[in-house]
């Protein structure tokens, strides 16, 4: 079985066609693209799960490093800047979500600790306590009262 010219024709066209949209031709092209991708990390990092990141962590390879060393000798000062802030948004996206994750699985892990405490306190300890504040509430309404009884009797004495 021949494989017809004109599909690999038409399969030529359209694998130049997608890699000239995905690999950029000029500097300008390269910056607004790196531009695009880092604004999708910030705005998608917190929906981002593993297979995300280790695409995300490719397309950034290749924006940081091989792409960029094909501009390099292209760039203004101005450009270099720029790439460095698209770099350093980049990592905040991926560190700020990866901190965010670990401060709430160390939160879940907590308020799970608590919850054990509390059910541990409330099945071994919460009837002594109880008890104790209800004993220290009763001596110290008594201890009230007759604080009360003593100085009425010495209202009555000094007003006789």
């Amino acid at each position: 079985m021949k494989t017809p010219y004109y599909r690999i024709i038409i399969w030529s066209l359209l694998s130049l066609l997608v890699a000239s949209c995905v690999i950029p031709a000029t500097k300008e092209r390269y910056l607004a693209n790196f531009e695009r991708f880092v604004k999708n990390v910030e705005n998608n990092a917190s929906k981002f799960k593993n297979n995300d990141w280790q695409w995300a962590e490719k397309r950034y390879r290749l924006y940081a490093e091989k792409w960029y060393d094909k501009f390099r000798e292209d760039f203004t000062l101005k450009e270099q800047i720029q790439v460095a802030a698209f770099k350093i948004r980049y990592q905040a996206a991926k560190e700020g979500t990866q901190f965010r994750k670990k401060i709430d699985e160390q939160i879940l892990r907590d308020i799970e600790k608590l919850k054990k405490d509390m059910g541990n306190y409330f099945d071994e300890n919460f009837e002594r306590d109880l008890e104790k504040i209800t004993e220290g509430a009763r001596e110290i309404g008594d201890s009230a009262v007759k604080v009360v009884d003593d100085l009425l009797k010495e209202l009555r004495k000094r007003k006789e």
